[in-house]
């Protein structure tokens, strides 16, 4: 068991990409007088307590992930019939969520990320859930946005319920592309780079005082350029990194970052202010593009009032299809769920189409992204939200949206990837060779 637990955890470290959670904390019960866990409607049935961890803080502010969750399982509790009491926690770390499903307890149902599915359902740890999402029809599988179920299974196994969904756009600052001569927005990569290079300024020594666009910033996305240039990361079962589309997006990077030295791009990166604040390098005029999460959007509304700014989707190379980046949250069910039935049917509310409508008008009522159409047409159509919320709910809803393979080694790969692609970008090696050593140390992950 202990080495279950230390392999589960290890997994679990190696393969997050985000950074999320925190100390374990008190149940539903506790922190809403009792709401969330009362008594069920009466039933004959045997009492069933259905546990539901999730990942966000356990906020007061009526409106988060949180009390919203809190509301859900209040109202479940007070009107199903099958003698099923819910209670939520939240503030759960995964590392914390692999432990206690290690030894056998709860929770029931958990959020995690997409991308630990594949080495959690190898190890047993999570509850194989296809029968019930293709054989409960009042449930309404297809309501939800295709791509999302691309995340949600492994070896043709359901594992996770997409619970929300994100991809990336490009914002940018109109002012500063017109003083470089751009009346526009490019419309493709070619341009985007071309306006990246007009956008960029030196001072006299030769510093770069503003840039168009930081290809790597925040960080060096693996999936975010491949998926706008149209790149794969596997051809069927076998790696493949050496594509044409793969290359041309490492070399679209590297061209900027090269052109102006990468050691000097990153001190001036240094120079930026915390990102979605009033201190943001777009705000500040230190780039005239970047690209940004959705998830920023509410952050960049709420402190870039008095900034020209505006967003667009990620371009793509003349003539190629490239897609938009996909990622998800979900929800999982324990295997050793004492009783899958009842925990399904708390599953099934949880990420029904009324409750995923109401988790959509997100933190602040700002609207947020659920993977479930009908909730994404319930932030454009219902909610008194921004256009640019509406415009990228109905990005999502196109479903023209890419994601990374999910494969037993996903963590691994993604690590490889990092690794000898951010050599090519430092200028240390050509990215033909670095992609080869890619190709080379993934090959050798599946025999």
């Amino acid at each position: 068991m202990k080495r279950l637990i230390a392999s589960l955890t290890a997994a679990s470290l190696a393969l997050s990409l985000a950074a999320c959670g925190g100390a374990a904390s008190s149940s539903a019960a506790a922190n809403n007088g009792g709401a969330a866990s009362s008594t069920p409607a009466a039933s004959s049935a045997k009492p069933t307590t259905v546990t539901v961890w999730h990942l966000q803080p356990e906020d007061s502010e009526e409106t988060c992930m949180h009390q919203r969750l809190l509301r859900w399982a209040e109202k479940f509790n007070a009107e199903n019939t099958d003698n099923i009491t819910v209670e939520v926690a939240g503030a759960k770390s995964v590392d914390v969520i692999l432990t206690t499903i290690a030894t056998g307890s709860t929770p029931d149902i958990f959020m995690n990320y997409w991308n630990n599915a594949p080495a959690w359902s190898d190890k047993g740890a999570l509850y194989d859930l296809t029968d019930f999402v293709n054989n409960d029809a009042d449930w309404n599988k297809a309501d939800f946005v295709d791509a999302t179920w691309g995340l949600c299974t492994y070896n043709d196994h359901i594992y996770s319920i997409p619970y929300s969904m994100s991809t990336t756009f490009m914002v940018y600052r109109p002012d500063l592309l017109a003083e470089a001569g751009w009346d526009h927005f490019p419309a493709n990569t070619e341009e985007l780079l071309q306006c990246a290079m007009d956008c960029t300024k030196l001072d006299d020594a030769g510093n770069i005082v503003q840039m168009g666009l930081v290809p790597d910033y925040y960080w060096l996305d693996t999936i975010l350029w491949p998926a706008a240039f149209g790149g794969t990361w596997m051809d069927g079962d076998t790696p493949d990194f050496t594509n044409k589309q793969q290359l041309e997006a490492y070399k679209f990077q590297s061209a900027i970052l090269n052109k102006y030295g990468y050691d000097n791009v990153r001190r001036f990166v240094d120079s930026f202010g915390t990102p979605g604040t009033p201190e943001d390098a777009l705000f500040k005029g230190k780039v005239a593009m970047r690209w940004l999460p959705d998830s920023a959007l509410a952050d960049m509304e709420e402190y870039g009032k008095d900034v020209e700014w505006a967003m667009a989707p990620m371009p793509y190379p003349e003539g190629v299809q490239g897609g938009q980046m996909l990622t998800c949250g979900v929800w999982e069910m324990n295997a050793h769920t004492e009783n899958p039935e009842a925990t399904w049917k708390v599953m099934a509310s949880l990420t029904g189409e009324e409750n995923m409508k109401f988790l959509a008008e997100g933190d602040h009522n700002h609207g947020t992204f659920m993977p479930r159409k009908s909730a994404l047409n319930h932030v454009i159509n219902d909610l008194d939200v921004s256009e640019n919320t509406k415009k990228n709910a109905t990005v999502l809803l196109n479903d023209n949206l890419t994601h990374f393979p999910m494969v037993s080694y996903i963590g691994e790969y993604l690590n490889i990837i990092s690794t000898e692609m951010n050599e090519a970008l430092m200028g240390n090696i050509s990215v033909e060779d670095a992609a080869q050593k890619v190709q080379d140390q993934v090959s050798q992950l599946v025999g």
